[in-house]
């Protein structure tokens, strides 16, 4: 692959690929990707119902962010990625903000430049901002359900408002949020901090 011109993916074709990818990891789950661009960026935007965690989609909406921000030091940074032709990718170089007195770890794979399929092309993304949103299907049904389990289940405090240091109406939320299909109340009370 040696040192061929980086190419630039507009966000339309970002999208595209975003679209794709998720088509491949996770079949039979409706998503919605929509991208736009402001005065300064773009950004990519992905939708679905019930369906795998959102942390678990952001593991792979990741490979595809052009850049990032980091709020400790209010920086912002461009990263670059080798794009396979599936469309699947990994981080080139993210010079990330460490040396900068930040806290984001960079990466170097630019080495591996020569070793690469000449399939195999660098290219930088328009949109640094590719983010998932996880929407419930029948959510005060569920919060109810849950909030019920808490009370039956667990000792509660001030009248059943509070469990330790947390309102239960707020560890329902996070309950219904995180539960993935088939997953019982009792799991998603102790995966409730698992995004």
């Amino acid at each position: 692959m040696a040192t061929a011109e980086r190419k630039w993916i507009p966000v339309a074709e970002q999208a595209k690929l975003v679209r794709g990818t998720l088509k491949r990891a996770f079949p039979g789950i409706k998503f919605s990707v929509r991208s736009s661009t402001f005065s300064g960026g773009a950004s990519i935007d992905v939708r679905y119902e019930d369906g795998p965690r959102q942390s678990d989609i952001q593991a792979v909406l990741n490979a595809y962010k052009g850049g990032d921000f980091d709020g400790m030091i209010d920086m912002a940074y461009n990263r670059s990625h080798y794009l396979r032709p599936d469309g699947a990718t990994f981080v080139a170089y993210d010079p990330g903000t460490v040396g900068s007195m930040g806290t984001h770890e960079g990466e170097d794979n630019r080495a591996l430049a020569d070793v690469m399929p000449s399939d195999v092309v660098e290219v930088s993304f328009a949109a640094n901002y590719v983010t998932a949103n996880r929407e419930i299907s029948d959510f005060e049904r569920k919060e109810a359900e849950a909030l019920a389990w808490i009370r039956e289940n667990c000792i509660t405090e001030a009248e059943g408002t509070r469990f330790g240091n947390d309102w239960v109406d707020n560890i329902a939320r996070l309950m219904v949020y995180r539960r993935i299909e088939g997953e019982t109340w009792a799991d998603a009370f102790e995966n409730r901090h698992n995004r």
